[in-house]
């Protein structure tokens, strides 16, 4: 049975102070962990954009560090084999339109959103600017009306003529410009190690906050049957 005692009293508010400073710090530090890894994720958006074949060629594996990557490429439109993506963007359907390079394949450039099936693409030669994307992980076949509910390459080439890049383009900037509402290309995974001693340095806080509670079980538990008693410290028995 527990007796409260001003010593049981005081080690209780002590730790109470200590794990309280130290969870704080710990949610401190892991919230600049999480700065750390946004922040990251903003610099590989902005870096510079190289030509898309610099990064990913037309019979080429989408590059695991080539995800989110700003890229250019020039080309024109084949508007008959333009298709239409629900749920992408703010509108009802992404527009995304197959951009010829001068390797004779295309590339799905995600031009923007719209709310209808008619948005059709510029005729003339196109600098684009844009995200680098992986096909998606879903996404049926095309509909008769050429719709589908996400960007996967190698459910959608029976729909095209042309040999198909490993990946589609969100685009941010074009040349001419474009008309469409434009689709906010995915934040990219930041770096696994970003943040990574922000990270540690919560856990490390929370272990210590661990071992003060530890310590102060401890401390409070201990018997105290035989500590003397200090009504009683320097006296012989019987005295």
């Amino acid at each position: 049975m527990w007796v409260v005692t001003a010593r049981a009293l005081g080690l209780t508010v002590v730790a109470l102070v200590l794990v309280a400073l130290m969870v704080a710090l710990g949610w401190w530090q892991y919230g600049a962990y999480d700065d750390q890894r946004r922040d990251d994720a903003r610099a590989r958006l902005a870096q510079p954009p190289v030509p898309l074949d610099d990064v990913l060629g037309p019979d080429g594996a989408f590059p695991a560090d080539a995800v989110g990557r700003p890229v250019t490429v020039s080309g024109r439109y084949d508007a008959g084999a333009q298709i239409y993506v629900r749920g992408l963007g703010t509108a009802e359907y992404g527009v995304a339109a197959p951009l010829v390079t001068a390797t004779g394949s295309a590339i799905l450039v995600v031009r923007g959103a719209a709310e209808g099936l008619t948005a059709p693409p510029p005729t003339e030669t196109v600098r684009v600017e844009g995200v680098l994307e992986p096909s998606d992980t879903e996404g049926d076949a095309l509909d008769a009306r050429r719709v589908t509910d996400g960007i996967r390459i190698s459910t959608l080439v029976e729909g095209f003529d042309r040999d198909l890049y490993g990946g589609y383009v969100v685009l941010t900037d074009s040349e001419p410009g474009e008309p469409l509402a434009q689709v906010p290309p995915p934040a990219p995974e930041p770096s696994a190690w970003a943040g990574i001693r922000n990270l540690l340095y919560a856990m490390q806080w929370w272990l210590f906050a661990g071992f003060v509670v530890f310590m102060w079980w401890r401390m409070v538990s201990e018997p105290t049957a035989d500590r003397p008693d200090a009504a009683t410290v320097g006296y012989p028995p019987g005295s």
